[in-house]
């Protein structure tokens, strides 16, 4: 799911030196001086989708997690990557750990040979968010605000017979923007984070050039307009004349704005060895030096599913076999927003849990349409339905569900050409594997957090 856990992130502090660099390497990601905004933001500025690559060439729109440099946390005058091979070797190591099993269950996750190269993974899809895990006023008051860059990537490789694959897994990267943290709501509850608006602002601003400079023709020499369209595959990525340099252009973006100190959370959806399904979904946070035993330098460790029962970390699908959900979530999103969950320091008990999950539209037969309409649109809805309180795998499946179940045909804001075609895919917003061309894919929940997003900017003035 989008959000992830959140946790107090090392920060650092730009010297002059460091921060001319920035600044000159920014410059020349745009076209003349800063434009003066003059709109709202677009669903595509804050959603931003890659195009599946068909051939080679289509790598040439592509940015490889790894080849993304931020400052340096141990000496700012520096970069390093923002997903260290360090870090991936503890994303792997939590994959690989009986973390990544389903309890009482054989299938467990496994990564091929080619998702354990680090450069073999590519963002697929990144999103801005103001305030994890969600922008209402009762959620703030609970959680805090937790503005972030949220990435997605996926392994791809090209095959000695020149042919594309796109690997059907993901890994999800959330960057975050505070200040510092407030106590907890109540007992037993995470600290609540402060945002650093004056950060996230600029990151906004230079969004909106990128936004800008696109309309304007500065990519290609094609003026290609956000405005008006529906969230789907991003139109200046998708344009094979704008396509490279704007491309470059938010990789210059990115590489201003993130550092691997800002890499709080992550998590990884993938398979069992050599099995199609079930899909498998897994959280990871990240810990100070010191908190842990066992992790004296500190790292990313696995997060228990706020929405299972204390105890267990990994969440499942299988699809083909009896459409059914492993472990049985117990959400929480029909009481009043609480911070205690299931991933409290102190778990919330099951025992007085009131909420719905797509587990119950995953039977034969299914219930009827008024029941399948009421679940689907709660599990939709940003305002009422986030990672403490609801499952990953009902915010990955309520799209299909609609879809299957009430022969939906469209949902507000999103652009029809990317709505899952079957029932096997589990993307929120990226690839889906398929023949003859990996599918992009966005689901009616990505498109209402996005609606929830612009909202936010807009009300709030965070668009200088």
């Amino acid at each position: 799911m989008s959000h992830a856990p959140c946790n107090i992130g090392t920060k650092i502090s730009l010297n002059f030196l460091a921060l001319a660099l920035t600044l000159w390497a920014a410059s020349n990601a745009y076209s003349g001086a800063p434009p003066t905004h003059t709109s709202p933001l677009a669903p595509d500025d804050v959603s931003i989708l890659f195009p599946a690559p068909r051939t080679g060439a289509d790598f040439s729109r592509l940015i490889s997690v790894h080849e993304l440099l931020g400052a340096d946390p141990s000496d700012p005058t520096k970069t390093s990557p923002i997903w260290s091979d360090a870090t991936f070797t503890n994303f792997i190591a939590n994959a690989d750990s009986d973390a990544g099993k389903i309890p009482g269950a054989q299938e467990r996750m496994h990564l091929p040979e080619e998702a354990r190269s680090i450069a073999n993974w590519r963002i697929v899809s990144l999103r801005i968010d103001p305030g994890a895990p969600g922008l209402t006023e009762d959620i703030r008051m609970q959680f805090g605000q937790l503005p972030q860059i949220r990435l997605i990537a996926q392994p791809v490789v090209i095959r000695p017979d020149k042919t594309v694959q796109v690997f059907d897994m993901a890994a999800h990267l959330i960057f975050d923007f505070t200040n510092g943290d407030d106590a907890p709501a109540q007992p037993g509850c995470f600290l609540r984070p402060r945002p650093d608006l004056d950060a996230f602002k600029q990151v906004l601003t230079d969004f909106g050039i990128l936004r800008d400079n696109l309309a304007a023709g500065s990519f290609g020499g094609t003026k290609i307009l956000t405005a008006g369209r529906l969230l789907g595959v991003h139109p200046g990525l998708a344009d094979k004349m704008t396509g490279p340099q704007f491309r470059n252009a938010l990789k210059t973006v990115l590489e201003k704005h993130l550092s691997s100190a800002r890499l709080d959370s992550m998590a990884v959806m993938t398979l069992p060895n050599q099995a199609p399904e079930p899909w498998m979904f897994l959280s990871m946070l990240r810990v100070p030096a010191g908190a842990i035993p066992q992790m004296p330098a500190g790292g990313y460790v696995p997060v228990h599913g706020p929405a299972l029962d204390g105890t267990q970390f990994t969440e499942a699908l299988a699809a083909r076999a009896n459409l059914e959900i492993e472990p049985k979530p117990a959400p929480n999103n029909l009481n009043p927003i609480t911070c205690q969950s299931g991933a409290s320091a102190t778990p919330l008990a099951v025992t007085g849990r009131q909420g719905s999950a797509t587990a119950e539209l995953f039977v034969d037969p299914p219930p009827d349409a008024a029941r399948v309409k009421q679940v689907v649109d709660l599990i939709a809805d940003p305002t009422r339905s986030h990672f403490f309180n609801t499952d990953c795998l009902s915010c990955h499946t309520e799209t299909r569900r609609a879809i299957d179940l009430l022969n939906a045909q469209s949902f507000p804001g999103l652009d029809p050409s990317v709505m899952p075609k079957d029932i096997w895919n589990v993307r929120n917003f990226g690839w889906f594997p398929s023949f003859p061309a990996a599918q992009e894919t966005a689901t009616r929940r990505t498109a209402a957090e996005t609606a929830a997003v612009l909202n936010f900017i807009q009300v709030n003035n965070l668009l200088p």
